[in-house]
């Protein structure tokens, strides 16, 4: 039986005056994976992607069919391997996240970036293909000859947690000396995520990380007696309307979500006085922007024209909300004269100025101004002003509460909760004592300060550089803040969440000391406690995410995981972690050691990494381990590659061997089924479907699906009475089955006593 690939296809029915030629008509435009078919019924289907799928505990992984490249081989006078890049528009393909990997002559795969093997990014040359479709060529350059050409588009990887890409090898043979390559980009294919229902037979399916979720169901076997079906379909034209849109003026829109777009907007509103300001800003989570207007007689009439915009437009639209309402994120407040004293005291400069606070008044950003000048910049009407506000708003609350040695662990926990969820605010440009990160020319007087020109770039819409609040945090501040908290739960008997919550986002790459210094941070032993922590209660922490997630069958995306507060805990990344902090520090190796024996005691870690630990810093136990490690495989089986199989198959994670062998084996049925359908009738074609049959089963020999596909081979070999075997076993199977609704596994059934009458 076929396992088949789950296809988003559009049915529609079409009326064409010319008849066109039944078939698969594929888009021909560079980075389009479309495919149109034309059935002979006078139907068609638009097909967006397709693919295989495997499924993992009611989650189902996508593989879809399309590539991030097309590879095309060309000829050169190049002893080497001549690369030409081709991209559509609108791909977001960048050089710098281009990779071509070759294989030297050990064998290994070595990677050049792109960005590096050219000379500039201005000798990109335009072109049109047959179509009149726009393409760029970028500049040619060679790399060593190799058999294999392997391929990564690493763009969204950069932006993402896990880092994660997908290399693509592509067999070019060591005799190809130039190919071109079309770098297609992530358009080229649709990322979905889906969960299966069995309980109510239904597949909900969503792309990317939006939580918004089709939910697919079989159509029900009995029709709604009650629904009408359409009779027939005629275009008419020049239909007259009732209603004269082009005179009338005052019809009203139809706006289902009126009411609700009403309901969402903010308080917005002009406060009494600076108190009442500050007060509402901590209630509504905003800053505060206060205008100092004493020299300007026209400040009255400007403001109450600028917070009139304001109110009505906002600093920009909330585009995650179905309803695209504005955003609020200030509290505007015109400053009367009893104000200037409190202002000053803030260390508000005099004159016009206009001034942001935060919900404790403290300063953060000023610049002499009027109203007017500030409303013709849009200094408080950009969303990209609203992230640089923030984040000086955010180095100010760092400042103020890691440099209070006294304040209470549960706020430094939760200081230290915020600022890691927002990991667009860039606080080290801010960071006054960042240790010092030049790079340059050794040889030069003053190496280049990279951070201080981002920081310029970055705070670049803002006139006055000197008016930027600048954070006086130390690293050691930080450091003893940090162990602060993590020692306050080394003796915790029970999982506490939002600490467990708070370690999950403190993860290698974007640690707190990184986040806040741009700098590497020194190891200490709290690193080590805090994997400690994670590993001892991974238990705990699955059972409180399920808990968390509960039935529900929508995919929810990292953000909105992340408000929920699910805590997301990579355990192989911990284990990398814990090299690093050897590396770093040999005298870390005992209690590091500690930490990974735990971690492989509950089979969080991999006894390869661990293998791998002991050997880079201690031979003799890595010997030790081994030699024990060697003795538990042989007991599964003497014979070392089955031995190494059954090992390799306990791995759960989407990469394992487990799941490798899960999309192999579906693939090897897959084609053998398609195979036996197109050559039933003659056997001498089904040798290979044969092998490829019986691969998928020796794979999984528990799988009904598989089993019902090589009894059909079997049967067509006229092996009937093996095949009856083998078709009784899948019967038998059929209630451990995974997956397959009740149609396919009944199908089994059906062909079981088809077998045994001799009628298949």
């Amino acid at each position: 039986m076929k396992v088949l690939p789950l296809l988003a296809l559009l049915p529609l029915s079409l009326a064409a005056q010319t008849p066109i030629p039944s078939g698969n008509y594929k888009a021909n435009s560079l980075g389009n994976a479309l495919e149109l078919r034309f059935l002979p019924n006078g139907t068609y289907e638009l097909i967006a992607t397709s693919g295989e799928y495997t499924i993992k505990d009611k989650k189902i992984l996508f593989q879809p069919q399309t590539s991030s490249f097309v590879v095309e081989k060309k000829q050169s006078d190049s002893q080497q391997l001549q690369i030409t890049l081709k991209t559509p528009p609108r791909t977001g393909a960048d050089p710098r996240y281009l990779y071509i990997g070759y294989e030297n002559a050990k064998g290994e795969v070595e990677y050049v970036c792109v960005y590096n093997k050219i000379d500039s990014l201005e000798n990109i040359e335009e072109k049109k293909d047959s179509n009149g479709e726009t393409y760029y060529v970028l500049e040619s350059f060679e790399v060593p000859r190799t058999a294999n050409l392997y391929l990564v588009d690493a763009h969204q990887a950069a932006y993402s947690k896990n880092k994660e890409v997908n290399i693509q090898k592509f067999p070019i043979g060591k005799d190809t000396n130039a190919v071109e390559i079309a770098v297609l980009g992530g358009g080229n294919s649709i990322n979905l995520n889906g969960i299966y229902n069995p309980d109510k037979q239904t597949i909900s399916v969503s792309e990317g990380n939006s939580s918004n979720a089709i939910v697919f169901s079989k159509p029900n076997d009995k029709p709604n007696p009650n629904q009408v079906p359409v009779a027939s379909k005629e275009n008419v034209s020049h239909w007259a309307h009732f209603i004269d849109f082009g005179k009338e003026r005052d019809i009203p829109e139809y706006d289902p979500n009126k009411n609700a777009k009403e309901k969402a907007k903010a308080v917005v509103s002009v406060p009494k006085n600076l108190n009442a300001a500050l007060a509402s800003a901590d209630k509504q989570s905003r800053l505060v922007v206060v205008f100092q207007q004493p020299d300007n007689p026209k400040a009255k009439e400007e403001f109450n024209d600028f917070f009139a915009k304001y109110k009505e437009e906002g600093s920009g639209y909330n585009y995650e909300e179905d309803n695209e309402s504005p955003i609020y994120p200030y509290e505007f407040y015109l400053a009367t004269a009893k104000d200037l004293k409190t202002l000053k005291a803030k260390g508000v400069p005099t004159g016009n100025q206009v001034v942001l606070l935060d919900v404790a008044g403290n300063l953060l950003y000023s610049q002499p101004a009027t109203i007017s000048e500030v409303a013709s910049d849009e200094l408080f009407t950009s969303n990209e002003n609203v992230a640089r506000f923030s984040t000086i708003a955010m180095a100010r609350a760092l400042d103020k509460a890691l440099s209070n040695p006294k304040l209470p662990v549960k706020e430094l926990q939760n200081i230290f909760t915020t600022f890691l969820k927002k990991d667009s605010q860039r606080v080290y440009l801010l960071a006054k004592n960042r240790p010092e990160q030049k790079t340059g020319d050794s040889n030069e007087e003053e190496a280049f300060d990279y951070i201080a020109q981002e920081a310029e770039d970055y705070f670049s819409n803002l006139k006055n550089p000197k008016g930027i609040y600048q954070m006086q945090l130390t690293p050691e501040q930080a450091i003893a803040q940090w162990e602060r908290v993590v020692n306050a739960h080394k003796k915790d008997s029970k999982l506490d969440p939002e600490y467990a919550f708070l370690l999950s986002l403190n993860n290698a790459e974007a640690n707190y000391y990184y986040r806040i210094f741009n700098a590497e941070k020194p190891t200490t032993t709290a690193d080590i406690d805090a994997i400690a922590y994670l590993v001892k209660f991974a238990d705990e922490i699955k059972a409180y995410n399920k808990k968390i997630e509960g039935n529900d069958d929508n995919y929810m995306g990292y953000n909105e995981r992340l408000e929920k507060g699910i805590i997301e805990v990579n355990y192989g990344e911990l284990s990398n972690q814990l090299d690093r902090i050897v590396f770093n520090d040999k005298k870390l190796f005992e209690p590091v050691k500690t930490a990974y024996k735990e971690g492989l005691k509950k089979k969080l870690f991999s006894a390869d990494n661990y293998i791998d630990f002991l050997y880079d810093n201690n031979v003799d136990e890595a010997a030790a381990y081994f030699s024990e490690y060697y003795k538990n495989l042989l007991q599964k089986d003497s014979n070392l590659i089955v031995a190494l199989d059954k090992t390799f198959s306990e791995g759960d994670d989407e990469n394992s061997w487990k799941y490798y062998k899960m999309r192999f084996a579906n693939r090897a049925n897959n084609i053998a089924w398609k195979v036996f359908e197109e050559h039933k009738q003659n056997p001498d074609k089904l040798n290979e479907a044969f092998q490829w049959s019986s691969s998928a089963v020796q794979l999984e020999p528990e799988n009904s699906y598989y089993l019902d596909t090589f009894a059909h081979l079997l049967y067509a070999r006229g092996e009937k009475q093996k095949a009856l075997e083998i078709q009784e076993k899948a019967v038998k199977n059929l209630p451990k089955a995974e997956f397959g609704g009740d149609d396919e596994k009944s199908e089994i059934q059906t062909n079981f006593e088809k077998m045994k009458k001799g009628e298949i």
